[in-house]
């Protein structure tokens, strides 16, 4: 269970993992021993996934994003299984949501451009048989991205 030490290191960590063990003891009031064996606590039980530095996509020249509404021709689940597979093992797909509602399947695509967009589509859309439509939306601007998991204000 986690107390509101653990949920204010998670939220400081998650505007920034490079701080020092100090820091964090001093923002949350507790020592950096303290602050030390929680972190490896919250890491070991699995609370703390992942710790990724959040690059500029446009350094790696992708700077075109999609956003990809999947419908499959049914939903069955070892159409579904080979979907998520096929989406897992594309570089292209930053994210791949199963949801419910008319698409099956939501993407999060980045590329180059619209070349290389097409590219993905025809090797991992329009050639599989299992895929009955899709739709494109290209991302304009993006107006608020961010990784950070909301905390309820009574846990402040």
């Amino acid at each position: 269970m986690l107390d509101n030490y653990d949920r204010k290191l998670l939220a400081l960590l998650q505007e920034d993992a490079r701080q020092t063990h100090d820091a964090l003891a001093e923002a949350v009031n507790l020592s950096p021993t303290a602050v030390t064996r929680r972190l490896k606590r919250l890491r070991a039980d699995g609370h703390i996934r992942r710790e990724v530095a959040l690059v500029d996509p446009a350094l790696f020249g992708r700077s075109l994003r999609l956003v990809v509404n999947v419908m499959l021709q049914r939903a069955q689940t070892p159409l579904v299984d080979a979907f998520k597979a096929s989406m897992l093992a594309a570089p292209e797909v930053m994210e791949c949501y199963n949801v419910t509602g008319r698409p099956d399947f939501v993407l999060m695509v980045l590329v180059r451009d619209m070349a290389d967009y097409e590219r993905f589509a025809r090797a991992h859309l329009m050639n599989n048989p299992h895929v009955r439509e899709f739709e494109s939306l290209v991302v304009i601007n993006t107006c608020k991205y961010t990784t950070a998991v909301p905390q309820d204000a009574d846990t402040d």
